[in-house]
């Protein structure tokens, strides 16, 4: 599975308070697809260092 971060969401974040019931005391940054990665597209090969996800991210539930 692969990963891509999508900011565009970020400008429509009624929207996604309504869908996820996320609290305004939250900023909405972007979102993040989840699927198959292309393995012929060049940027798919670039690996980028990451910190903890328990730093960075808050799990929402629908």
């Amino acid at each position: 599975m692969g990963s891509c971060v999508q900011v565009s969401v970020a400008g429509y974040p009624d929207v996604l308070r309504s869908k996820l019931a996320i609290p305004a005391e939250l900023t909405i940054l972007c979102g993040l697809a989840i699927g198959y990665a292309d393995p012929d597209y060049p940027m798919n090969k670039v690996h980028v260092g990451r910190e903890p996800i328990k730093d960075n991210i808050v799990f929402v539930e629908a």
